[in-house]
């Protein structure tokens, strides 16, 4: 099964060209930004579309009709999902290097040109890799929450364990902030079910080990 990824650019001739590229690779929603393009459009068009991914463009203010550029898209989707798998393009690498927070997601933009195969292929393996990184850290995180609340019910967890949990359920509630809950067979009925419900009194006892620690 292909990975569900959006490109986005303010140019049809490269979304063309990014498509062409990695169709055989990825499903593509091909994103369009243009004087109509509004930055919370974008983000919502993702999340509604049940993306894996993005991969944008960085300069697509450069014709004038929009207002933002890739980081800022990137941006508004890492403060939902702060670990959601992005990759950006662009022939203006200082330019991108020094407005984004996350450099390590830069790319250039001319890897698209086909002169270079070896890069391409570089590309489509970090894109991959990127989105099978998230959902294994999310099946992990998932399987490790499970582990823990099996043991709390059963018999009891050690303070380091109740830390980890805490910890864990935190970075749940990053990973799918809509929330999740967890298997009936697992949680007694007085048990919180829901993650999202769960991370403020984990915040709370976060800091109660740290004041014991302390002491």
């Amino acid at each position: 099964m292909k990975y569900k990824i959006a490109y986005i650019d303010e140019d049809e001739g490269w979304l063309n060209t990014f498509y062409q590229t990695f169709k055989g690779d990825f499903e593509i929603l091909r994103i369009k930004a243009d004087s109509g393009t509004t930055l919370d459009g974008i983000v919502d068009l993702i999340f509604k579309s049940d993306i894996d991914g993005i991969v944008t463009d960085y300069l697509l203010d450069e014709s004038g009709e929009v207002d933002f550029n890739g980081n800022k898209i990137v941006d508004a989707i890492r403060d939902y999902k702060p670990h959601f798998p992005a990759i950006m393009l662009t022939a203006h690498e200082p330019q991108a290097i020094s407005q984004t927070e996350d450099v390590n997601i830069i790319n250039g933009k001319d890897i698209l040109d086909g002169g270079n195969e070896k890069r391409l292929e570089i590309l489509r393996v970090k894109i991959k890799s990127n989105i099978d990184r998230y959902y294994s850290v999310i099946e992990n995180t998932e399987t490790r929450i499970k582990e823990l609340v099996k043991k709390r019910n059963e018999t009891s967890l050690e303070p380091n364990e109740e830390e980890e949990l805490t910890k864990l359920f935190i970075l749940m509630d990053e990973l799918e902030p809509e929330g999740k809950e967890m298997p009936a067979n697992l949680i007694k009925n007085e048990a919180i079910t829901k993650l999202n419900e769960f991370v403020s009194q984990t915040r709370e006892i976060l800091d109660e080990l740290k004041k014991k620690k302390e002491k």
